[in-house]
Order: C-alpha cells, then sequence, then structure tokens
C-alpha cells in the first residue's frame, strides 16, 4: 500500500491492486468455496471456476488452455520449468544455456542443475546487456536441450529478441524457456506467434496479489514434476489451487490485456518526461543504448557519489526505488546485471532502477527528479 506524501517508482519489483482486482477480491471473501479437487458440488463449482480463469488466461495471451500451469508464484514457474524440462530431457543431453543478467530464480536454478550433472553455458553481454546471437548459435552443441533467456529484463528494461531466439532454438530442435514477468501490460503477447516451448508470468508485477504465477508449457513439451503430491495442473504441479489468487489473476491478466495501448502510451509519455529530466543530472549514466527497452524501466547511475548514502537519502523524502543491488548482512552487494554489462564496483553500488505504474503522475516524475538532483548535488558536494 502506497503512504500518503510517498512517490512509489518501484513498480518492476511489485506494483499495487488494480481497482478490478480489488473489487473482485472483495465479493469473494466471504463467498462459501471448496477445494478444486473435491469430486462433490461445492468442489466441482470450484473446479470450474478455477477451469474458467485458466481459459481467460490462455485467450489473452494466445495458447489453449491446457497449457496453463498455475504456481505459487514466478519464481516457481521458473524452478519448474528448468528443472523440470532438463529432467525430463535428461536422457537426449545434459546441456543448458542461459545468460549472466538473467534472474536469480533462473541463476539459481542453473545451479543447482550443474549439482546434478548438467552443463550451463553463461552467456556474455555487451555494456548494455545484449546478447550476441552469434555466440548463442555457437553454444549450441548436440547435447543441448535447453535455453532459458528472459524477455525484458528486470533491472534495465532491455527487450531481448525473443522470436529469433525461439526460431534458432526450433532449427537446432531445443527447447526455449523465456521469462516474461516484466513483459505483462507493457508489450503485447501472442505466444503461438512467439515459437517459445515455456513462458512465466508473474501476479504481483501487475495488479494481481502477490504469490501466483504461470507457467506456459506449450503441449507436448516434456515436463518432470518438480512438488511430489496429488494430480493437480494435470499432474504436472501438485498442492491444492489458490483458487481466489488464481482467478483475480486471470482477471488482472485480462484487464492489462485488453488496455496495453492507452496504458503504452502512459507509460511513454512518462518515461520520455523522466528521461529528459534526469539526462539535466551532472554525473548521470543512463545505462541504455539506442535499442528497444520496455516503456516502464529505466537504470541510471551516478558518477562519485556514494549508493548507499543515495538511496537512503532517498527513503527518508519517502521516494521508493530500487538500489539496482541486493543487500546482505548489511553490505550492499552490486547488481550482478550491472557487473555483467561492465560496470565496475562502486558505479553499479551507485546506481537506481526506476520504475513507472499506473497510478504514477506526470507531477510525481516532476517531484522525483528534483529531489534527485538536489541530493545528487549535495552527495557529490560532499554534504551529509
Amino acid at each position: 500500500m502506497k503512504q500518503a506524501n510517498s512517490i512509489y517508482l518501484d513498480h518492476a519489483a511489485g506494483t499495487f491492486l488494480l481497482p478490478i482486482v480489488q473489487d473482485y477480491i472483495a465479493s469473494q471473501v466471504y463467498k462459501k468455496t471448496g477445494n478444486p479437487s473435491s469430486i462433490h458440488g461445492v468442489g466441482r463449482l470450484a473446479s470450474a471456476s478455477l477451469d474458467k480463469s485458466r481459459q481467460e488466461v490462455a485467450s489473452s495471451i494466445g495458447c489453449m488452455s491446457g497449457e496453463i500451469i498455475f504456481t505459487s508464484g514466478g519464481t516457481e514457474a521458473n524452478n519448474l520449468a528448468l528443472g523440470g524440462i532438463a529432467k525430463g530431457l535428461k536422457k537426449q543431453g545434459r546441456h543448458i544455456i542461459t545468460c549472466r543478467t538473467e534472474h536469480p530464480s533462473v541463476l539459481e536454478s542453473c545451479k543447482q542443475l550443474e549439482s546434478e550433472g548438467f552443463s550451463v553455458t553463461y552467456l556474455n553481454t555487451n555494456s548494455f546487456g545484449r546478447i550476441d546471437l552469434n555466440e548463442l548459435r555457437a553454444s549450441i552443441t548436440d547435447d543441448t536441450i535447453l535455453i532459458s533467456l528472459m524477455w525484458v529484463n528486470n533491472e534495465t528494461g532491455l527487450i531481448h529478441p525473443v522470436k529469433d531466439i525461439a526460431d534458432l532454438a526450433r532449427i537446432r530442435n531445443v527447447k526455449f524457456h523465456c521469462d516474461a514477468a516484466q513483459v505483462l501490460g507493457h508489450l503485447p503477447i501472442q505466444i503461438k506467434n512467439l515459437g517459445v516451448d515455456a513462458m512465466t508470468f508473474s501476479s504481483h508485477k501487475i495488479g494481481a496479489p502477490s504469490g501466483l504465477g504461470v507457467l506456459y508449457l506449450r503441449k507436448g513439451t516434456v515436463l518432470s514434476r518438480q512438488l511430489h503430491g496429488g494430480a493437480q495442473e494435470g499432474n504436472l504441479r501438485a498442492g491444492t489451487q489458490n483458487l481466489i489468487g488464481a482467478t483475480a489473476f486471470a482477471k488482472a491478466i485480462r484487464y492489462q490485456v485488453d488496455h496495453i495501448q492507452e496504458h503504452h502510451g502512459h507509460y511513454r509519455t512518462l518515461m520520455d518526461q523522466l528521461q529528459n529530466q534526469l539526462s539535466n543530472i551532472p554525473g548521470i549514466q543512463i545505462n541504455r543504448d539506442t535499442g528497444e527497452y520496455s516503456p516502464h524501466i529505466v537504470n541510471c547511475s551516478f558518477q562519485n557519489i556514494d549508493g548507499e548514502a543515495l538511496f537512503i537519502r532517498l527513503d527518508m523524502k519517502n521516494i521508493s526505488v530500487s538500489n539496482g543491488a541486493a543487500c546482505s548482512s548489511g553490505s550492499q552487494k552490486p547488481s550482478h546485471v550491472l557487473t555483467a554489462m561492465g560496470l565496475d564496483e562502486k558505479l553499479s553500488q551507485a546506481s537506481l532502477r526506476i520504475s513507472l505504474g499506473l497510478e504514477t503522475s506526470e507531477d510525481e516524475i516532476d517531484k522525483f527528479c528534483h529531489e534527485l538532483e538536489y541530493i545528487v548535488h549535495s552527495l557529490q558536494r560532499g554534504n551529509p
């Protein structure tokens, strides 16, 4: 929930519940619902509601309802895709390709698979985070079974060429999984036109309750289940489904898809305003080139200032952004994404990810940039 007199610019981490989702959840709280796996009347009604939501998700992103698996979030969906596909195809090969700038849920899944005897190639990027398709092509061997590369980078907003990657994977008979957690509501999606074999989505990025995910799995793709128990989700993901959460997630997806054009205009206007004002701040480095980026994320770094002090000063002004780094045990570690792009440790630590939401206003952008410029000037002069 957004605090009064605050500026929230961390929507890539998690955005607020859509009004349509709030209203829906409020209407469901006092309803008596059963377990979708129960065979009695109440259970069948719950199952029918879940099936309807599965169909709504499928029709929104252009696939079949039987290709949709509900999970507990994007992390589980990524783990299920990588672990499930890799183990399902291990008799065909044990080589996986990913990139150094992927989300931790992908990178950690790859590390786990390495400990189980799989080999992983981690692609490098250029100074803006772009992969080289020629390097990807050269990395594919007869032992390669899976490529996992995201669509929109969660720290920089960079858009990867998903269709080109999918075409390359298909030619070499390699499965392609794509983390698309930052895509819904920002880029049009028609999965049947992309050629991917698996794709991950996350609820709290688009105005649905947190703790829900969707894994699209192309029909016929082999997947070894990673959770053992009941036969839910087509016997691929055990565990009683979160009925209210899944149905709310479906409504959020439908809303985002139906309004993508007007929302894109909103984000584009704000991003242009934001970048124009950021460019006037001395010592700033905006971490993007002239290629394609999602309109809701921008990453920037600041020369000759203390990154932790910058983040603290913004937080004291009730401004919520990401500092582009993971904090562990009180120490600030450089972002693995920015490090992979070649930024040195000090510049990586003095970086901000600024991400926009539907509630973001032009006035908030003006106030944020004013405060940011003042704080940066102050830190550059050495003032506390």
